[in-house]
């Protein structure tokens, strides 16, 4: 979800930002259907578990693809690790207030850290990064440790961290060879995928069986290597056949929807503000939707909904530099 603020009318990544799209709008779907049937994990036609296989995975997948080591090793530390809280921290800090407020709740950081953890995973992968390359030259190197270091730490909870770093390497790794990747290879990827959502299970979930090498058993390691197995081949398996597609004229359609690329962050913060208010509504008139089909019908134009109103709630956010800072993580210079 990490992104270029540039928007790519045309060009090779254009189809990168089409995935964030995609993905954002599939959490959002998987978000709005728990709101609507009141159930954590709902029961919907579409997807088991909502989407949870692949999801996150892609965000990272991609945040890892437009990583600039040469770039990361120049900066100073204070001024990226600076940056990078003005463009995770503070919007995920600001849009946990409002939720608060819409909801008369107390803060309180661990809900804070846990309602937005994907946001606090990639500052914490970021800022190890960083901290290895001021370190050691070796990016390969730094890829093991970083990994290595968070699977180790005790006493903390940075199962989630852990869970996503290694999707931050596959995309960074993808991109070194993703231009020799065919359409043969794509099918595959996605056939594998097929075969492996086909016994995806809730239990393989990192919101289920979270992972820490102090406390693991059999099962958690296999969760492990599961949802790890089924992210990586299923992330690079849609990013490959996204940009095999825009590449061809049939689907150019899709190049303008990659403008909404940038605004993936914002969606990802604002989404849980205005599902805050959904859930409020819901309870108070006690209509909920449990019936397959229609929960994903209704589910859908909830979504679409929210992302034309969260993008004109952005162009307006934009406009200011305060707000553009404290909501979406942009500073206007």
């Amino acid at each position: 979800m990490e992104q270029n603020v540039v928007k790519y009318t045309a060009g090779r990544l254009a189809y990168l930002d089409f995935c964030k799209v995609l993905a954002i709008y599939l959490v959002t779907f998987a978000h709005c259907a728990q709101q609507l049937c009141g159930e954590k994990f709902p029961h919907l036609l579409v997807s088991k578990d909502s989407f949870i296989s692949i999801n996150m995975a892609i965000f990272m997948i991609a945040s890892g693809f437009v990583l600039n080591m040469e770039k990361i090793k120049a900066t100073p530390t204070k001024e990226y690790i600076l940056q990078k809280a003005c463009r995770l921290l503070i919007p995920m800090a600001v849009w946990y207030l409002v939720i608060c407020l819409v909801t008369f709740s107390v803060p309180q950081f661990n809900a804070f850290w846990s309602l937005y953890w994907y946001l606090g995973s990639l500052f914490v992968c970021l800022t190890l990064i960083k901290l290895l390359l001021n370190v050691f030259s070796n990016v390969k190197l730094v890829c093991v440790l970083s990994v290595l270091i968070l699977m180790c730490i005790p006493m903390i909870s940075f199962e989630r961290s852990f869970y996503m770093i290694p999707f931050l390497w596959v995309g960074y790794g993808l991109r070194q060879f993703i231009g020799r990747i065919g359409w043969k290879t794509v099918v595959a990827l996605l056939l594998v995928y097929s075969l492996l959502y086909y016994f995806w299970d809730i239990s393989y979930s990192i919101y289920v069986t979270p992972f820490h090498i102090w406390n693991a058993d059999a099962h958690t390691v296999i969760a492990l290597l599961f949802r790890f197995l089924i992210g990586t081949i299923g992330g690079t398996g849609i990013i490959c056949l996204l940009r095999l597609m825009m590449d061809c004229s049939a689907f150019s359609w899709m190049t303008p929807l990659a403008n909404y690329g940038p605004y993936t962050l914002g969606f990802y913060t604002m989404s849980f503000v205005l599902n805050a208010i959904l859930v409020r509504i819901l309870w108070h008139t006690n209509w909920f939707i449990s019936t397959p089909g229609l929960l994903d019908i209704a589910s859908l134009v909830v979504t679409t909904l929210m992302m034309v109103l969260m993008y004109y709630i952005q162009k307006i956010l934009e406009r200011n530099a305060v707000t553009s800072l404290l909501f979406l993580g942009v500073s206007k210079k």
